[in-house]
């Protein structure tokens, strides 16, 4: 059995959150500052979504569906 191995270059977005968001602090220590990034997945099918505040480190994937629905519910609740 051979066993293949594909290397990648995943594409990735950062955002300071303080930037973006009145309820983001930064910490004193100016290495940890609250953040937001997104990695594409290697298929191309969805996303890893890092979040990092005050409330602690949350890490998430939605598939590209999953995605459009949750900005079609946002849509909807801002209209």
């Amino acid at each position: 059995m051979k066993g293949e191995v594909e290397l990648s270059k995943r594409k990735a977005a950062f955002a300071e959150l303080k930037d973006w968001c009145i309820m983001s602090v930064t910490s004193k220590e100016k290495t940890n500052t609250d953040f937001l990034e997104v990695t594409e997945w290697t298929n191309g099918e969805g996303y890893d979504i890092h979040i990092s505040d005050s409330s602690g480190e949350r890490k998430f994937d939605l598939t590209w569906g999953q995605f459009k629905a949750l900005k079609a519910c946002i849509k909807a609740i801002d209209k």
